[in-house]
């Protein structure tokens, strides 16, 4: 399902709610009704988070932020750097890293947890963030964009996030509570929600290609191949390269300014 005959937005309805990071003004909304179908269709956009709409990743921030006063955190931490290591050198899967770091948060009970994301993220929205990243959103807001974060980051940080943005759906790494009173630290509910594992979420939440697709990150060249605009955002060295071979966008959000997003829409107009 393609959007970008007219500049592949020609479908943006306001059919969502607006979030809190507000609205300026954005390029008028135009509709059309898709061959065989009535319904109004909004634009997809999917934001990575971590250090695309971040300036840093906030995994092991949280767990800093939650453990900052507890002494045993410096073992936990221990055992998560020697495991992030063993994944580097291919000794270790990628999940296992996570597994580890979620030991880490057993001392405090889901309430608990809940109530440190909100003021990690209070603090992230307020500090944290690429402006551009932040000018980006509220550009899509506008234009009644469907707003989407992708990310590995796990749910339980990713959902408040989203929702202090606006943002409409996330796909993120889940969090498995089932077993709270025998053992208080989360586990993982299936897979960690990255690369070839993102887009397969991505694709099972019914999105066939995607607007527009914004990430950091080389793992994240298909999802960003997979979209009708693909934007590398203050990329890695691999995502650089790669996007220069495949003629994506590459965009520097910690600048406030997005002109690059209107030169695209002019471009495919």
């Amino acid at each position: 399902m393609g959007f970008c005959r007219n500049c592949g937005l020609d479908a943006c309805l306001p059919a969502f709610p607006r979030g809190t990071v507000g609205a300026g003004d954005g390029p008028e909304i135009k509709t059309r009704i898709l061959a065989g179908d009535l319904k109004l269709m909004p634009a997809i956009a999917i934001f990575d988070l971590d250090k695309t709409i971040t300036r840093a990743p906030t995994w092991t921030r949280f767990l800093i932020f939650v453990n900052r006063k507890r002494p045993a955190f410096l073992f936990h931490l221990v055992r998560i750097l020697v495991q992030g290591a063993n994944y580097k050198l291919g000794l270790a899967s990628r999940d296992s890293v996570k597994v580890v770091s979620l030991r880490s948060l057993s001392h405090l009970s889901r309430k608990e947890l809940e109530a440190a994301a909100e003021a990690f993220i209070e603090r992230e929205v307020t500090s944290g963030l690429r402006p551009g990243a932040v000018e980006a959103i509220r550009w899509h807001a506008a234009r009644g964009d469907r707003l989407i974060i992708a990310t590995a980051s796990v749910d339980l940080v990713a959902d408040k996030l989203a929702r202090a943005l606006g943002f409409h759906e996330v796909i993120a790494t889940r969090l498995d509570w089932s077993s709270e009173e025998d053992n208080p630290a989360p586990r993982l509910l299936g897979a960690n929600c990255y690369g070839a594992e993102k887009l397969r979420r991505i694709e099972a939440h019914g999105i066939e290609r995607s607007s527009f697709a914004y990430s950091d990150h080389v793992s994240d060249l298909d999802m960003l191949l997979n979209s009708d605009h693909g934007i590398a955002v203050n990329p890695s060295s691999g995502l650089r390269k790669a996007a220069r071979e495949r003629n994506l966008t590459i965009a520097d959000l910690n600048l406030p300014e997005i002109g690059f997003l209107s030169d695209k829409v002019n471009a495919s107009k």
